[in-house]
């Protein structure tokens, strides 16, 4: 009897079996970063994309595409916009188009290196910027850290504003960094970056700038052996999520991405922090010698003309002082 009871539980399972409902197809997600995997915004994505499968136990399945799958940022932008691309991390020049006075946070001395850009912008002025960027159609989940550019030399040290004074620099081609080198007395030039390794090598430059990783990757320290930390431009970055798919997400997994987009932040934060430790060791085992801007005050003081034309209202000049007052 018992037997024949087993045989019909079985078959009972067997039938259940059968009616079973398939595995649940994930969410697909699509996020941009501008570099490779080797760069901690790109590491930034995938921690992001991972985090959030983790805490919605597979619900969502993030893919991330980068400059060669997309395109540069200004192709990005209006994919993002559409909804095409789910989430990206973006450039504070994309952030100034939609929102002016965000210009601010590109003037060069703003801040007085990585760290205090990131204070600002995990406070109440990164808070207040949210709020702007919100009404223009760019959700903030986290601030992320772009790093910063420092002046590079072949002949000397550039410690004090008085240094710079008919060097021939090269910077990248904007109005605020050209501006920057007239202002302390040099020569700016704004030729193509791949160019630049010669003319430091045949003395028809002096000095250029860029962060620490290009200048290991491109081997300019071979030729400009002098580094100041100057972080004369500190660079947010955002990681944002477009509004199409932020729609689609009920309140409980808003709430998981915004976390898993804060944990990311922290990781990315880290992995750049240690990979520009990592780079600054073997290029001072490379004979890089390194040292700081002198008197920084000196040089925000020269820079009157240079942040004119953005600090151009009252909201755009509290802002600066807010930052750098550190309120």
């Amino acid at each position: 009897m018992f037997q024949h009871l087993a045989r019909v539980f079985a078959s009972v399972l067997i039938g259940f079996a059968g009616f079973a409902p398939a595995a649940f197809a994930a969410t697909p997600l699509k996020g941009w970063v501008l570099e490779n995997s080797e760069y901690p915004n790109h590491q930034g994505m995938l921690r992001f994309f991972d985090l959030v499968k983790q805490k919605s136990q597979g619900r969502y399945e993030g893919q991330t595409l980068w400059r060669q799958d997309l395109g540069a940022q200004k192709d990005v932008v209006p994919k993002f916009k559409k909804g095409e691309v789910d989430f990206a991390v973006l450039s504070n020049a994309a952030l100034t188009d939609a929102v002016p006075e965000m210009e601010v946070l590109s003037l060069p001395f703003l801040f007085s290196d990585q760290e205090h850009m990131l204070r600002v912008l995990d406070g109440g002025i990164g808070m207040s910027l949210e709020e702007a960027l919100l009404k223009k159609g760019y959700i903030v989940l986290a601030w992320y850290n772009g790093g910063s550019r420092s002046f590079y030399s072949r002949n000397k040290p550039l410690r004090f504003s008085t240094d710079f004074e008919r060097l021939r620099m090269r910077v990248a081609n904007r109005d605020s960094m050209i501006s920057m080198v007239k202002a302390l007395g040099g020569v700016p030039s704004t030729m193509a970056f791949d160019k630049v390794g010669d003319a430091l090598k045949n003395g028809e430059l002096d000095a250029a700038e860029n962060d620490i990783l290009s200048y290991e990757i491109t081997e300019h320290y071979k030729i400009a052996p002098w580094f100041v930390f100057s972080h004369h431009n500190v660079l947010p970055e955002a990681l944002v999520v477009s509004t199409q798919r932020w729609a689609t997400l009920s309140d409980a997994d808003k709430e998981l991405v915004r976390t898993a987009a804060r944990e990311s932040g922290t990781y990315m934060r880290q992995q750049r922090s240690q990979l520009e430790a990592r780079v600054k060791a073997r290029l001072e085992k490379a004979g890089v010698k390194f040292s700081v801007l002198k008197g920084s005050a000196n040089f925000v003081a020269r820079m009157k003309e240079t942040y004119a034309p953005v600090v151009k209202n009252q909201q755009a000049t509290d802002l600066m002082i807010r930052i750098m007052s550190g309120n």
